[in-house]
């Protein structure tokens, strides 16, 4: 049930779950040590990815703190990522969707690396503040720091700081900070992923943030289909169709799934603690993950586990720690009411959207889905006929990827909610339009069944 693979066996051997070999576990694929080469890593990993798996493998990596050490983890992610893409056609097809967060070298990386770089130089003003914890001049010592390395050239005679004509280059970055003291390269790492965190953000709030496939259903939340529509598309016989999918989306937490989570704590400050804001109250469990960061877990009714960790001076700024029992009221109160009310009315008591008819889904439990599968390209028209109409209300084409609870899977393109109705009339004409096509067809079949069988293939 073990295999050790040295370099040297990293060639030829199939260790993946085949479903022709009686173990077909999921593989757990551990790496002690990145090698510097990617192209040597992913050959490694292929070992337990490949064709014909009832299941893909759980990749493990042992990685220190060290910053200049991400400069491994980033390049094997990006082409850990890709790693699926020649059986599968999908670049998250390895479902290790949590190696994004090591995959720098990207156009937000880029932008955010670009930022750091300029303000090092005091060429733009800095996108967020230096490392609390680093002491001394922050901008002073990286400068310093990167000039060693080179990133940053001075001029002989005058002075004058100027950058590296690469110094967005994310790959030369984190090769080049190894050279740095260790306190120096982990500050400046600490800020490069700051100021990444904040360039994402702002992407997000203007609608302008490409998450690639966005999964659905592949953590807490649990997928519920609730109805399925089949249109025949044009062009085609009654093999060719495409799918309108009305999913429901469920990601909160219930108050008996909260004390059981709450039962496996194993801090003295982790628990319950209740928030006061516009004269409601609202309660959150905390778990701590981090002792030595003094990071936690955070779960709140309406949103379940929250992804990003917050530290104990955060919680404590806006949380007072209580019992379970003085939480309770305030959890199921949320619980219930977030199933159909959004964040803005359950704090203020209206929201802006609502009020002028559309939907508003932030901070919802249950989120209601539609996505369109199956032969899409022979719809595209029509779907950029309806679209267009929205397209200045920032709405994009996203593709998404869930699992249903039944275990079915569905790949496709999330339509907007206010989008359904006309694209419905527009699949239903062609679908009706199709049909008699069809039964022309085979009319036709009935009549003349020896000619049509001699017809040739067009």
């Amino acid at each position: 049930n073990i295999a050790i693979i040295s370099e040297a066996a990293s060639s030829g051997i199939s260790l993946q779950a085949d479903r022709r070999v009686k173990n077909q576990r999921r593989r757990v694929h551990m790496t002690l040590e990145l090698p510097w080469s990617a192209d040597r890593a992913i050959q490694q990993f292929g070992r337990t990815h490949r064709s014909n798996q009832v299941t893909a493998p759980e990749y493990v990596f042992l990685i220190s703190e060290l910053a200049g050490e991400q400069r491994f983890a980033s390049i094997v992610a990006k082409r850990l990522e890709s790693l699926g893409a020649l059986t599968h056609g999908d670049r998250r097809a390895t479902e290790t969707r949590d190696l994004s967060r090591f995959n720098f070298d990207n156009k937000y990386g880029r932008n955010a690396l670009e930022i750091v770089m300029k303000s090092i130089v005091k060429l733009d003003a800095p996108l967020v503040s230096p490392p609390p914890d680093f002491r001394g001049d922050f901008f002073k010592e990286i400068q310093g720091g990167l000039i060693g390395v080179g990133l940053i050239n001075v001029e002989d005679k005058c002075g004058v700081l100027s950058l590296d004509k690469d110094y967005n280059n994310i790959g030369k970055f984190l090769n080049r900070i190894l050279g740095m003291e260790v306190q120096q390269q982990n500050a400046l790492f600490q800020y490069f992923s700051d100021t990444l965190a904040a360039v994402i953000q702002e992407a997000k709030k203007n609608g302008r943030y490409d998450m690639g496939i966005l999964d659905l259903g592949s953590g807490d939340e649990k997928v519920k289909k609730v109805d399925c529509r089949k249109f025949l598309t044009p062009g085609y016989t009654t093999s060719g169709h495409v799918e309108l999918y009305t999913v429901g989306v469920e990601r909160g937490m219930s108050w008996e799934e909260a004390t059981h989570a709450w039962a496996e704590q194993n801090g003295p400050d982790d628990g319950f603690y209740v928030q006061m804001r516009n004269n409601r109250k609202t309660a959150i469990l905390v778990k701590e993950v981090n002792t030595k960061k003094r990071l936690f877990l955070v779960y709140r009714p309406n949103t379940g586990r929250q992804v990003k960790l917050e530290t104990y001076a955060d919680i404590k700024k806006k949380f007072k720690k209580v019992l379970s029992e003085d939480a309770k009221q305030h959890w199921t109160d949320q619980y219930k009411s977030s199933a159909n009310i959004c964040s803005h009315a359950y704090w203020r008591g209206n929201c802006k959207k609502a009020s002028v008819g559309l939907q508003c889904e932030v901070g919802l439990r249950c989120r209601t889905y539609y996505v369109l599968c199956g032969s899409v390209l022979s719809v595209w028209n029509e779907l950029e006929e309806v679209l267009s109409p929205v397209s200045g209300t920032n709405v994009k084409v996203q593709i998404v990827r869930l699992r249903t609870e039944d275990g079915q899977r569905i790949v496709g393109l999330i339509i907007p909610a206010n989008c359904v109705s006309p694209l419905i009339n527009k699949l239903s004409t062609s679908d009706q339009s199709q049909q008699l096509a069809v039964q022309e067809q085979q009319k036709r079949q009935q009549l003349h069944p020896q000619s049509l069988s001699h017809a040739p293939n067009t």
